[in-house]
């Protein structure tokens, strides 16, 4: 029967990551997957990368048998992905993991008398759930993440509202470029569903076509819920996760419900506008024990690099809404 008393043993806890490596689930393959799968990866970005979208420029004419040289195929739009050091730290008493691993894994019909179970079934539920953990506080750093000299992870790189933010204080974003869409007023039940509508049919005519995602939290979407039932009275298209299509837009915006939105922002745009990147894919699941000096105290980390940006924030191919939900009640 395996001795789930003594030491975890540091080189068999490393053996058993690499052996079994292409079992363990990464980094992005769990809770923050929540959030990843609707956006792009590059990876082999070890400091940063320049991503170029081209704004298309007109060069058909009448012919006229004379060459103008007055077209062009378009205007280069550059924006740079810069990912950041990220990492996760275990240090604890072992005793404590072994105790969740036999009430809740071990406990569970697995017979001491199998190879798996006492050699390798418990390290590998070690380095997963230490993953899972990691997997976890990235999705919340995704949306609020700013880059600070603080110490957490979400001190770590610029997330989405950031990237937002900067964006309209840099002008890039501006009722002008018809990328910012002005509510005058907070979402709430009573509005939200004209409201989104109205958000939806100022994109341009190629996203309304082609489709896009909106994004809005899980408050925002139970608020669209609510105004939905309200004005049908057997509402179509409504199942245990909720509206999926905003309404009037003839099943191409997706509603899009995100547990990491923790204001009233709503983004519309395309999977391949939103970029996320790192160097080494392998880095996100490479969790790695090492002797700490106190043999009653397990520590392991795991290191990697982190980063998101907007492809492009034309208006072909994002919007967001202004902001009324802040403390000064102004918009932003």
């Amino acid at each position: 029967m395996a001795d789930l008393t003594k030491p975890i043993d540091i080189s068999a806890f490393n053996d058993v990551a690499k052996r079994y490596e292409q079992e363990i689930k990464p980094l992005p393959l769990l809770k923050a997957s929540d959030a990843l799968q609707y956006m792009t990866p590059m990876t082999g970005v070890a400091n940063s990368v320049v991503i170029t979208k081209m704004k298309k420029g007109a060069i058909s004419k009448k012919y006229t048998g004379t060459f103008s040289a007055d077209k062009t195929i378009g205007t280069p739009e550059q924006r740079t992905l810069t990912v950041y050091p990220c990492v996760a730290e275990m240090s604890d008493e072992p005793e404590r993991y072994r105790k969740t691993f036999i009430d809740y894994i071990y406990a569970e019909g697995v017979r001491a008398d199998v190879e798996e179970a006492k050699n390798h079934r418990f390290i590998k539920w070690l380095v997963q759930y230490g993953i899972s953990v990691a997997s976890e506080e990235l999705f919340d750093a995704i949306f609020i993440g700013k880059l600070t000299s603080g110490a957490r992870l979400q001190d770590s790189f610029d997330g989405i509202e950031e990237l937002v933010r900067k964006a309209i204080v840099a002008g890039e974003i501006a009722t002008s470029e018809l990328n910012y869409y002005d509510a005058l007023a907070e979402f709430s039940s009573a509005n939200i569903g004209d409201k989104l509508k109205e958000m939806w049919r100022m994109a341009h005519k190629s996203m309304r076509d082609a489709g896009g995602d909106m994004f809005m939290s899980i408050d925002l979407a139970d608020m669209y819920d609510d105004w939905y039932r309200e004005e049908h009275d057997k509402p179509p298209m409504v199942d245990a996760a909720g509206q999926l299509y905003l309404e009037g837009s003839n099943g191409k915006c997706r509603i899009v419900r995100m547990g990491n939105f923790n204001n009233q922002r709503v983004i519309l745009t395309t999977k391949d506008n939103i970029r996320w990147g790192t160097d080494n894919p392998n880095d996100m699941q490479n969790m790695r024990a090492f002797n700490s000096g106190n043999p009653y105290v397990f520590t392991a980390t795991m290191k990697w690099v982190f980063g998101l940006q907007f492809a492009t924030v034309n208006w072909k191919e994002f919007i967001v809404s202004k902001r009324y939900d802040e403390s000064s009640g102004s918009g932003s």
